[in-house]
């Protein structure tokens, strides 16, 4: 492990590795501070806002705080174990950290809605200062479901297909701050498409559902011309190490276009299947709304006859009075 030189800060991944291993992937393991510390700290914060709202006799999900630290145990295992230890080794392996990073961690964390935790907890300055933030222009704009889709997808594009990529793999600050990136694009997306949080938009369901199926293509534009790919992404995994183990470059290439294909289209797939039921559940709770608003309404009120069944009354009324009408006679003689 390189640390940068004249500080503690932040460390970089050695390329002289020993074969990646069953065995490596259960027992290597790295703490890089750039990283380990902001986890550190928002699992800290998230736990003194729960204790908060506890001594002041309110209720907080548990399944939010489940949600959170699932959300950063998939960051730290993203980058401080065999994937954060071989990820300047192998392309495949920060192909696979990329994905846990944006697409797989951001979901829990907005899910554990630390922004209405926030608002229940900081003093009342402070929540008129997060609002304030959270309502400003640049926010609105860059928190649009449509915006925030784009800022996703492209920015994937950029970091492959520009010397960003290779950059990351030579400088330790380009290197941590592309997984920082990856992490807060992703849970913006999230973020504005969940709405769990107090958010400037909150576009119909329809909407947010097409984001989550243009997942699907995005992944595929992103791996399938890696995946074919006669030339290497960055020389870096030839002239840095001198690794005889495990496939080649190119050939690792290719695999990591399709773990970008692949991964990202069944966790598209589990996203839309999740969409899904939550739109199933909706509907069935403005059922339970509307039935409920009915009954306030007209709970005392009498019956109504539904239309088709005064139709049906209308044709048998037609049929029998003619049977009426030759029975008025014989009514009148006996009358007489």
């Amino acid at each position: 492990m390189n640390t940068v030189p004249g500080t503690v800060l932040a460390t970089m991944p050695d390329v002289n590795l020993p074969p990646l291993t069953v065995a490596k992937m259960l027992t290597s393991w790295t703490l890089d501070p750039a990283m380990v510390l902001p986890i550190v700290a928002a699992g800290a914060l998230y736990l003194w806002g729960v204790r908060t709202l506890r001594r002041r006799g309110d209720v907080w999900e548990r399944s939010r705080t489940v949600y959170w630290f699932v959300g950063l145990s998939i960051i730290f295992v993203a980058v401080s174990s065999a994937l954060g230890v071989y990820d300047r080794v192998l392309f495949s392996v920060p192909a696979i950290q990329h994905m846990l990073l944006q697409m797989i961690a951001p979901v829990p964390l907005a899910l554990g809605a630390p922004m209405r935790l926030a608002m229940r907890t900081l003093p009342k300055r402070g929540r008129v200062v997060l609002l304030a933030v959270v309502h400003s222009p640049l926010a609105r704009f860059v928190a649009h479901p449509a915006i925030a889709f784009t800022l996703f997808s492209v920015s994937q594009f950029v970091f492959y297909y520009t010397p960003i990529y290779d950059w990351s793999l030579t400088n330790v600050w380009a290197h941590d701050l592309s997984h920082v990136h990856f992490v807060l694009v992703g849970f913006l997306f999230y973020w504005s498409l969940l709405g769990v949080d107090p958010v400037p938009h909150r576009p119909p369901f329809v909407f947010r559902f097409v984001m989550v199926v243009g997942l699907g293509p995005v992944h595929i534009l992103l791996g399938i011309p890696i995946m074919m790919m006669a030339t290497l992404i960055s020389d870096f995994y030839v002239d840095a190490g001198s690794r005889s183990w495990g496939p080649s470059p190119l050939v690792d290439q290719q695999i990591g276009g399709g773990i970008l294909w692949g991964f990202g289209d069944l966790a598209a797939a589990v996203l839309i299947g999740a969409f899904l039921r939550q739109w199933y559940r909706s509907d069935e709770r403005e059922a339970r709304r509307m039935d409920r608003r009915l009954d306030r309404a007209h709970g005392e009120a009498s019956t109504v006859t539904p239309w088709w069944l005064l139709e049906q009354g209308d044709k048998s009324a037609d049929l029998l009075g003619p049977q009426r009408d030759s029975e008025r006679p014989n009514q009148r003689k006996r009358s007489l």
